[in-house]
């Protein structure tokens, strides 16, 4: 799968293996990435959404095959949207990408 959605403590962002990188600079609430997605996706997209929100509420990682955050972390941390995570720790990574920001 080229994307994996990421869950944190009700943030979302999504993880590209493409780029080995994160779609956004901060979170997204689930309503804006369940806006994203109906855009990106209509509306059978939406119904294929609530498996991936399942597997990501279990585990932070909508990923079948069992890559889970700190996989997505290992991979960005070496390049993850042309380097804007390179040094980052794993809490900093989560700070930066997965935690909501007041606004």
């Amino acid at each position: 799968m080229a994307t994996t959605i990421l869950h944190h403590n009700g943030a979302y962002n999504i993880f590209t293996s493409i780029s080995d990188g994160m779609y956004w600079e901060e979170a997204l609430t689930l309503d804006q990435l369940k806006e994203w997605y109906k855009e990106e996706n209509g509306n059978q997209g939406l119904h294929e959404l609530v498996g991936r929100l399942e597997r990501a509420h279990k585990t932070g990682s909508s990923n079948r095959d069992g890559e889970t955050i700190e996989d997505c972390y290992e991979s960005c941390k070496y390049g993850c949207n042309g380097d804007t995570t390179n040094g980052l720790s794993y809490d900093e990574f989560i700070l930066r990408y997965l935690t909501l920001v007041n606004k």
